[in-house]
């Protein structure tokens, strides 16, 4: 009696997926550690925009080159070799010490990542028969949006967990970060939760300098606004007082400053039921809302141990994956003669040929259709680039919601649209067998990305963060609908080089998310987010354009043909 096929291709999939896992979450963890790392190497927003496109222009670069390597060395040696590289270049940004060492771990991190998903698109072509194609790499995809999902979420919660309560609250005259800025918010007489901290702060410098009548005689209208200077000394031993001394606020008249974690558990005790280092704590964390931009903020002292957690989870997976991955069914020690036979059966010829040719610069570079891949990628990643870099920015400055809440909301769109590849997967297989793989990849790689672009087009006119974070939502699943389609057009079209195509539409979709950090935030910087927001609105409809326009029944080598079965166009 024949024996049963095993199911190692699932184990396969499953560690593929764990692998997109770590590959995200390493990726995304900085922009939610964004502030911290700016306010620690005292780097400007445009610094910090530089850093983060160094990854996708060095993740962009190295997408073909490393798609060939795994094709030529095997996706096993390759994959654990890459990521155990990320691992290890992401401690390095964990010990960043300026805008330099900074920029160029992050530019080590893209490099060693860029042949994580064209290597993980060869595994699934390997190990997967061609009728399931779409839904596996929906499942590895997955990994990804699961692991910046989690990323997101986890970061904002390590980063506060990571100070303890033991941490000193009281501020330096290193924290000042700028005296200037600082002055402009203690003049600021705004009704509202922290006028009374202000104006007690306020009171306090000019009882330090009586002599000065810069502040009390200071007009804010009918005149230019008189600013005064104090010394980061002063600043420090006033705002000191507030922290060490009960507050002149009654009590709960702080209860709309939205803080972290830390501080609104403290808020929720009552003030006799606190601890000292509690209630410094508490102060200091409304001070900083107080004068943002201008004081240090305590939970800086969180990211670099975060980021060093994460670079050693990375190293134990790569091992992890060098167990179990092997490059061929028929070399897995765990997988039987009916289960090779089960997927080979299934695959066309050339995905059962190693394809260690050259990189077929040639072809693409010939290419119509796959010219229209890669815009495709291009415009797509100038749109969902903004959620795992600028979303956190966007909405501690529009909505001055506080880092744990961030990583909330930012976890929301990326975790949702995770089952959308999943969806995405199935759906391209289903319709694929009906309509042939030409409308089978081109619907989801085009019509489903028009909802991205008409929810961007909404999002200057919603009141609140958590209906921008719905729209958000919504734009991030019609994208990632299509991310499958977009690994099974490579494998239709590249058929022996799949991994080389893959990369080729990678890299100029990582240019585009390059590009796109740049242009969003100086556009968000100059004329406003609504402006950036809907200039990434304009790329989704260019990214539905383009997706109609490719063709997954047109192979890159002219000798090959489809694989068995296949509708023709």
């Amino acid at each position: 009696m024949p024996t049963a096929p095993t199911r190692v291709r699932y184990l396969i999939v499953l560690v593929a997926m764990l692998a997109a896992v770590l590959l995200y979450l390493e990726r995304v963890c900085v922009s939610v550690a964004e502030v911290y790392i700016r306010e620690d190497l005292r780097i400007g927003k445009m610094e910090m925009d530089a850093a983060f496109g160094a990854f996708f222009i060095a993740y962009a670069l190295a997408q073909v080159p490393s798609g060939w390597l795994s094709q030529r060395y095997g996706p096993r040696a390759m994959m654990t070799l890459y990521m155990i590289g990320w691992s290890v270049f992401g401690v390095f940004i964990a010990l960043a010490q300026d805008f330099w060492t900074l920029f160029a771990a992050r530019f080590l991190l893209g490099l060693s990542q860029a042949g994580a998903y064209p290597t993980a698109a060869l595994m699934v072509k390997r190990w997967v028969p061609d009728r399931s194609r779409g839904l596996a790499s929906g499942v590895v995809a997955f990994g990804g949006r699961f692991g910046g999902a989690g990323a997101n979420w986890l970061t904002g919660i390590l980063i506060v967990a990571f100070v303890p309560f033991s941490t000193p609250a009281t501020i330096t005259q290193a924290d000042v970060l700028n005296s200037t800025l600082f002055g402009v918010h203690a003049l600021d007489s705004t009704p509202g939760p922290l006028s009374s901290v202000r104006g007690a702060i306020r009171e306090r410098l000019i009882e330090s300098d009586p002599t000065s009548d810069q502040m009390a005689g200071m007009a804010v209208s009918g005149g230019p606004l008189r600013m005064f200077a104090m010394s980061p000394e002063q600043i420090a031993v006033a705002a000191n007082d507030q922290v060490r001394a009960p507050w002149s606020m009654g009590e709960g008249a702080t209860d709309g400053v939205q803080l972290a974690n830390d501080g609104r558990a403290i808020r929720k005790k009552p003030p006799g039921e606190r601890t000292e280092q509690e209630s410094e704590r508490l102060s200091r964390l409304v001070i900083e809302k107080a004068f943002p931009g201008a004081i240090r903020q305590l939970h800086v002292e969180g990211w670099r141990p975060t980021l060093f957690l994460y670079g050693l989870l990375g190293i134990l997976v790569g091992g992890l994956f060098w167990v179990i991955a092997r490059d061929w069914p028929r070399n897995h020690p765990w997988a039987n003669a009916g289960e090779v036979a089960l997927i080979e059966s299934g695959q066309s010829q050339t995905s059962q040929q190693a394809g260690t040719d050259a990189i077929p610069w040639r072809e693409l570079i010939a290419s119509r259709n796959q010219w229209m891949f890669s815009a495709n990628n291009f415009f797509a990643n100038v749109g969902w680039v903004f959620l795992i870099s600028l979303m956190p920015r966007f909405l501690d400055e529009r909505f001055h919601v506080p880092v744990d809440q961030r990583g909330l909301m930012t976890t929301v769109p990326l975790f949702l649209a995770s089952f959308g590849l999943i969806a995405g997967g199935w759906y391209t297989d289903r319709i694929s067998r009906t309509l042939g793989k030409r409308w089978g990849r081109a619907i989801p790689m085009g019509a489903f990305r028009i909802p991205c672009a008409v929810a961007l087009a909404l999002t200057p006119w919603l009141p609140s963060a958590w209906a921008v974070v719905a729209a958000l939502t919504v734009m991030s699943i019609c994208q990632d609908f299509g991310i499958p389609a977009v690994w099974a057009f490579a494998q239709d079209t590249g058929g022996r080089q799949a991994g080389a195509v893959l990369g080729w539409g990678n890299m100029w979709g990582n240019f585009g998310a390059g590009i796109a950090i740049l242009l969003t935030g100086t556009v968000a910087e100059r004329l406003g987010w609504d402006a950036a927001m809907l200039t990434i609105a304009g790329a989704f409809a260019l990214c539905s354009l383009t997706g109609i326009l490719t063709n997954a029944a047109e192979p890159l080598f002219r000798d090959e043909v489809a694989s068995p079965g296949e509708r023709p166009a």
